[in-house]
C-alpha cells in the first residue's frame, strides 16, 4: 500500500483527534466517500446524455424487458 503524509493545521489534527480514535481511519474514509461522490456524479451525467442523445430503451422496450424479467421468474 502506498503511503501519503497530509499536512493539516494543529488545530484540525486536534480536533479531529478528539472526536475519533484514528484520524488516519478517518481520512481513508472521507476519501472512499469522495470517490464514490465523484462516480456517482459521473454516472449521472453519462445517464443525462444518454437520454438528451435518445440512446436509451424507448418506453415501448423497456416495458418488454420488465415484462420479460418478471416472466423469469
Amino acid at each position: 500500500m502506498v503511503q501519503i503524509s497530509i499536512s493539516l493545521p494543529d488545530d484540525l489534527l486536534r480536533y479531529i483527534d478528539q472526536k475519533v480514535d484514528n484520524h488516519n481511519t478517518l481520512i481513508e474514509s472521507l476519501l472512499q466517500q469522495w470517490r464514490q461522490q465523484q462516480e456517482d456524479k459521473d454516472l449521472a451525467l453519462a445517464c443525462k446524455l444518454v437520454d438528451e442523445l435518445g440512446l436509451g430503451w424507448d418506453e415501448e422496450c423497456q416495458n418488454q424487458a420488465i415484462m420479460d424479467w418478471k416472466a423469469s421468474g
